[in-house]
Formats: C-alpha cells, structure tokens, sequence
C-alpha cells in the first residue's frame, strides 16, 4: 500500500500544467485618412416668398368669385368683386361736384378781374374788390376738394375688384360670394394668396457653426459672399427623398436669436412643379467646407468619460493600449479625430469588455460586407 501510494504522488507530481487560456478575440476596424465634405443637416421650413392677405376695402355685398380655391393663378386676374354700382354712382355724383366747384371758381376769378381796375378807378370801393378776392380763394379750395372727392370715389371704385397681386397660388375662399363685407372697423379677410416659385426654406443654425463659418473669412467679406454664393443646399424632405433641384442662400438674419443661441438662414430653391408649399418641414443639408486629410475613427469604438474621449488601440504585438483621443464632428459612421490617433493603427470595436489596457488580445478584422458605405 505504502509503495502505491508514493507512485500515485509521484504521478501528479509529474503531471503538466493546463496552457494558459487563449488571448480573447476582438474584432478592429483601422483608422483611415482622406478627404471629407463636412455634411450639416438641420430641421428646415418651407414658407413663401412672399403671401398676401386679399381684403375688402371697402363695404359691399361680394357679387364675384370666379377663381378656383387652391389654385395657380395670373397676376392681375380678377379674384373677387364687390357690387360696384353704388361707387360708379358716388363717382358721377362727385364729377358734378367737382364741375360745379370748377364753374363757381371760375366766376369768381371772373369777378375779381372784374373789379380791379374799377377799384384802381374808386368807381367800387376796396371792400368790394376784397370780398371778391376772398370769394375766389374760397372758391378754389371748394375745387380742390372736390377733385380730392372725386378721386376718393374713383379709388372706392376700383377697390371693388380685387386682382392676384402677382403669380401664385390662393388658397380656399373665406366669404362666399353674397355675403356683406368691410361692414367691421377691420378689412374683411376674403382668401390669402402666396408666391410658389421659388420657395424660401427657412432652418436655423447654432451660434458655434455661425462663428465657425464667419472666422474662415475674417475681414474679407467679398470671399465670404462669393462662397456663400457657390454653397449648394440640397432638401431632405419629409418622406427620406431628396428634392430634385439644388437651393442657393438668400440671406442671413440681421441678428441672432438670444434666446436659442442661433441664427436664422433662408435658401431660396427652385419650385416649378409646385411640389413644394409653406408649411411643409424637411431637413436641409450643405457642405460649408472640405477637410483635407482627416482622420477617421470608427464611432463604435470611441468610448466617453465623461468630458473625455478613447479608443482601445491594439498595437503591432496585438498588445492593447487605452488611447486618448480628441473629436471634431463626424463623417457617415466615423469620428473626425483630431489627436491621438494616425492612419493605419487599428483600434477595436467589438469585444471591448473582454480587453484590458497592456493585455494580448487576437485581433479579427472587421467582416467585409459591414465596411462602411462610399461617400456621398
């Protein structure tokens, strides 16, 4: 028994020891270099060129509609009426007036020439020849104010037809024709009417972008316009396509909105087919500039610390490193590194929980049909 149990000792004794386990697999994705567009996208409006309220000026029942609600209309074609017959009456009436004013004025001037040389003669007295010269002067302010009359009627006249201030599109009517308007201290609102070609898309862009943009052109305006001039903007709209015909800037605002720290940017872009109308929302998205060699790092291997950025990198000895690195926005799935990192240094971006810094670790290269897609 003795001489078994020391060949038994003798035997584990022996024994090897288990291999350590394996490095674990994870799977990295290299940091790339190259050109990129700096795409931004931001939550736009469309809103008109211009719109105006079509309104009655003047009281009336409303004899004529004869547009169609909702659609293209001309400038200068007829969209509503109010009964004109009391107004082409109102213009007679103020005609005889002012030819009435007209004869009397002319009398009196008459008279005054009349009694001048009889003054000079003290054949009538200077009185006379006063009162006659006041009745003149009177008599031409009667004329005046019946020419003034006379061209008040004609304005009331001609605002019983209310004609497209421009090419545009009107929308529903909002008095039926037979109703009395203007009878409010306000203008009755009769329909509302707005340009559609071109529509302005209105967005707003945070105080940081804004400056960003104005410090690549301190003190040359002249480039700064030109290159507002050359931007491209192109529409997202609401249902993921893209708006066929390309935006340019119409301008920025005077100021910035103090309370939500941006400004706001209107495009004007092309509407011939009438696709686009006020109201609608999209996102529009411009390239203000091109960084030249940027380096690119995937996001999924980024990690945050609270204020602070890192990536796992692993080294030529598949030993791994914690790297912190510095962003500056993003291009499709990659951060824009701005420190930390070079071209070629691959950085994990599956399986972070399984590596520790300084540890050996079997790299995986990332699967080919997840490279991300070519740029726009």
């Amino acid at each position: 028994m003795a001489a078994t149990l020391l060949a038994s000792s003798s035997c584990r004794r022996d024994a090897p020891k288990p291999p350590p386990p394996p490095p674990p697999a994870v799977i990295v994705d290299e940091v790339t270099q190259r050109d990129v567009d700096m795409y931004v996208e931001n939550v736009a409006r469309t809103e008109a060129d211009a719109t105006v309220d079509i309104t009655a000026r003047v009281k009336g029942f409303l004899t004529k509609a004869p547009f169609k609600e909702g659609s293209l209309v001309k400038k200068g074609e007829l969209l509503f009426e109010i009964d004109p017959q009391p107004f082409a009456a109102a213009e007679k009436q103020a005609e005889a007036t002012l030819a009435k004013a007209q004869a009397t004025r002319d009398r009196k001037v008459a008279d005054v020439a009349r009694l001048e040389p009889l003054a000079r003669d003290k054949a009538v007295s200077q009185q006379n020849l006063d009162d006659a010269v006041a009745n003149a002067r009177v008599a031409e302010a009667d004329l005046l104010a019946a020419q003034a009359a006379l061209d008040l009627a004609k304005l009331d006249l001609g605002y019983t037809e209310m004609r497209a201030p421009f090419d545009g599109m009107i929308g529903g009517r909002e008095i039926d024709v037979g109703n009395y308007v203007g009878s409010t201290s306000n203008d009755t609102l009769l329909a509302t009417i707005s340009t559609v070609d071109p529509m302005r898309v209105v967005f707003h862009v945070a105080e940081a972008n804004y400056l960003r943009f104005q410090k690549r052109f301190m003190g040359d305006r002249e480039a700064a316009d030109r290159h507002g001039e050359e931007m491209e903007f192109e529409l997202i709209l609401s249902d993921k396509t893209t708006y066929e015909h390309k935006g340019k800037l119409a301008f920025a605002d005077r100021a910035l909105d103090a309370k939500a720290g941006t400004i706001k940017i209107v495009v004007s872009f092309p509407n011939p087919g009438q696709l686009l109308r006020p109201g609608q929302f999209g996102r529009v998205r411009l390239t203000p500039e091109t960084k030249k060699d940027a380096i690119l790092v995937p996001q999924k291997a980024v990690v945050n610390f609270q204020s602070a950025q890192a990536v796992m990198v692993v080294g030529p000895d598949n030993k791994t490193e914690l790297r912190p690195i510095e962003t500056d926005g993003n291009f499709e799935d990659r951060f824009i590194a701005t420190k930390g990192l070079k071209k070629g240094e691959r950085v994990i971006i599956e399986g972070l929980q399984k590596a520790r810094p300084g540890m050996m670790v079997s790299p995986v290269p990332k699967p080919a049909t997840e490279i991300a897609p070519a740029a726009r």
